[in-house]
């Protein structure tokens, strides 16, 4: 049995009621309250007074001289409590921690020095949160805290490195932490107390290595991290006088709190039966379905004197298989493999390799009806800053000609694990030849996932969406698009689309439409949709579920029943009105092991309809259609802990931007090339 514990710390009010003076003007000191944020009271007395006015200011101890003061109730002016709070705690630790700041969403963030750390050149901090929250999970004031890894400063301040200065990012003045675009006017008249924040650009100025991510259970050393913390700083008498922490320390989460997703969830259908297995599946039962081309040629793009060394020994592997455990590639895909030798390139040189291609493409007299692969060795791995480049323009010139690739970085095809890439690279080969690998267990609801995901690309400096992909509620592809982030317009009209020919294809109304997005939706994108749909005189309710791309490091739940301390796949725990953690592994049963150890996902539900997800289980089947769409993942046959609805649309937009032309050819908005 499961016994969960969360990171946050219930507390009670010190006092219910409590006096605060407010200023019209700022004062050294004070702080700026949002007039929104104002308490209750302030609000009942002084409302005329406000009607002008942004900002009131408070250093919450003051009332003399004060503009307007208010005897306020902590329990009913939650957001102004946590104001208070929130400075309260910044104020204990200012004293305390080695470096301290407000992070981007006003909650405090404290580092200290890792004295075991020790290195040349920088020095290594822990970074901890300490967010205040009213908790639905604790019916109280709460403390969270999160354990944010490390950051590591330079010893060198930045008067003394000579690097162009756009290079400085964050950096550290006495205890407080800074962008560097914002420094203090104090702090610019001393600069040799500045010290900066260590990056790629200032680490290869200074010498200084590079680290490696450390792999393997990232919940025991999170869990220790915080639990050190709060012996060390919370549990003492001085800060529960400031704020008095539940005696307890973290919440245990009570059983009747715990969700999970529904048993059947793991299974994916294969061929003629099912597994929970993506490779055993695969391998026992075949996939789904096979490719619907009767006729697929596949050719080779390499780099010439790569011929004897890798070419010829990948196009064993496919043909004759791999060793003992990985048969001949038809075998898995269920579809002759026929490599055309005749339609194959290889290219003289890297330099021009694009210009042989194009060449090549614009002469190549491609068979009717035929489905053409092109399994491109590149003799540069896609992560070379200097010439990932060639990439990217293979694979665009390949989508103009309707021909989808498969890309293999050469150096892989000798190692001594290929058999796991090839294991990877089956599923992925299928997709693109409009197969099925497998697809989700569940009987078909007339409905229409739409996934929305992002990626901004640090050389443009421009956010790409990857916008209207499409899914019946198996898990079915039914196309996409790609657009930037301001063009709402075009991602309805595209969404709208895909609901017509969803229409058309069903003969049927749609029930719903569900959007997985990667950041809370709004008006301006949603109201574009709802006019695609009025338009096609769809009464339907919209679902909207907003999806973090990025593992939930703030809230964690550990199991304290189990060694490893991470929660089963599949456990769900809403940690505030409509707001979800779900635990998205390859956990299935307390027995068992897995190699990977994700943070939960984050999930936050809407409606355009008011009152449809007041229905209990169709929340809970909405968050599991989510837990079920990562197991949609063909690009491996690795578990996922993101839905391909958010996953897919993120790798297009990371590609998108490298492309030449501003639009996706046809051909690509319906085939899988990406994976």
């Amino acid at each position: 049995m499961e016994n969960l514990k969360i990171n946050i710390i219930p507390f009670q009010h010190p006092s219910i009621k409590k006096e605060f003076g407010f200023y019209k003007e700022k004062k050294d000191g004070f702080y700026p309250i949002h007039r929104g944020d104002l308490p209750n009271e302030i609000w009942d007395n002084f409302k005329t007074e406000l009607q002008d006015l942004k900002f009131l200011y408070s250093n919450f101890s003051d009332t003399q001289d004060c503009d307007m003061m208010a005897s306020v109730d902590m329990v009913h002016s939650t957001t102004f409590a946590k104001h208070y709070y929130t400075r309260l705690v910044y104020n204990y630790f200012y004293t305390i921690a080695d470096a301290i700041q407000f992070n981007y969403v006003k909650d405090v963030e404290v580092w200290f020095l890792d004295t075991k750390e020790v290195a040349t050149g920088y020095k290594t901090y822990n970074k901890y949160t300490l967010k205040i929250e009213f908790s639905g999970l604790t019916k109280s004031p709460a403390l969270l805290l999160s354990y944010d890894g490390t950051s590591k400063i330079a010893i060198t301040s930045i008067d003394k490195i000579d690097i162009p200065s756009n290079y400085f990012k964050t950096v550290v003045y006495k205890k407080e932490i800074f962008k560097f675009d914002l420094l203090s006017e104090e702090a610019k008249q001393n600069l040799e107390q500045v010290f900066p924040l260590l990056n790629i650009p200032l680490k290869n100025h200074l010498s200084i290595p590079h680290s490696v991510p450390k792999k393997g259970n990232r919940y025991k050393p999170y869990f220790n991290y915080i639990k050190d913390f709060y012996n060390k700083y919370l549990n003492t008498e001085a800060f529960k006088k400031m704020l008095p922490l539940d005696e307890n320390g973290f919440f245990i989460i009570p059983e009747k709190d715990i969700h999970k997703t529904h048993q059947n969830s793991n299974n994916l259908r294969f061929f003629n039966n099912t597994s929970i297995d993506p490779r055993g599946g695969m391998k026992s039962f075949g996939p789904y379905q096979a490719s619907p081309h009767a006729n697929v040629r596949f050719f080779f793009i390499y780099h010439k004197p790569d011929r004897k060394d890798y070419v010829i020994p990948l196009f064993g592997y496919f043909e004759k298989g791999y060793k003992t455990f990985f048969p001949p590639l038809k075998t898995h895909i269920k579809q002759p493999f026929y490599m055309d030798k005749d339609t194959s390139l290889a290219f003289e040189s890297t330099t021009t390799a694009v210009k042989e291609l194009k060449h090549h493409l614009i002469n190549l007299e491609k068979t009717p009806n035929t489905r053409y692969v092109a399994i491109y060795i590149s003799p540069i791995h896609k992560e070379d800053q200097d010439n990932k480049q060639l990439y990217y323009q293979v694979k665009e010139e390949l989508l103009k000609h309707e021909i989808t690739s498969q890309v293999i970085y050469k150096e892989s095809i000798n190692n001594a694990y290929f058999g796991e890439f090839l294991a990877n690279i089956t599923p992925a080969l299928l997709a693109k030849i409009d197969g099925i690998p497998w697809r989700l267990d569940r009987e078909l609801k007339q409905e229409l996932i739409v996934g929305v995901g992002a990626f901004k690309s640090a050389e443009t400096n421009t956010r790409f969406v990857g916008s209207a992909f499409c899914f019946n509620n198996k898990g079915e592809f039914k196309g996409f698009d790609c657009f930037r982030d301001n063009e709402y317009d075009l991602i309805a009209g595209a969404i709208g689309k895909q609901i017509l020919k969803f229409v058309v294809d069903n003969g049927n109304d749609v029930e719903r439409l569900i959007i997985h997005y990667y950041k809370p939706m709004g008006k301006e994108e949603i109201d574009p949709i709802q006019k695609v749909l009025k338009t096609l005189r769809l009464d339907i309710p919209v679902i909207i579920i907003t999806i973090n791309k990025t593992e939930a490091n703030d809230y964690v739940a550990f199991d304290t029943s189990s060694e490893a301390l991470m929660p089963l796949s599949g456990t769900i725990i809403e940690i505030a009105k409509l707001k979800y953690l779900l635990f998205n592994n390859a956990k299935y049963s307390e027995s068992g092991t897995t190699k990977d150890y994700p943070f939960p996902v984050k999930l936050a539900l809407s409606s355009t309809d008011e009152e449809y997800l007041k229905d209990i289980p169709t929340v809970k089947e909405l968050i599991d259609q989510v837990y079920q769409f990562s197991r949609m993942y063909w690009k491996s046959i690795k578990q996922q802990n993101l839905p391909v609805t958010i996953k897919y649309p993120e790798m297009v937009a990371q590609i998108f931007p490298h492309f030449e032309g501003d639009k996706l050819p046809d051909f690509g908005k319906n085939n899988l090339w990406f994976l």
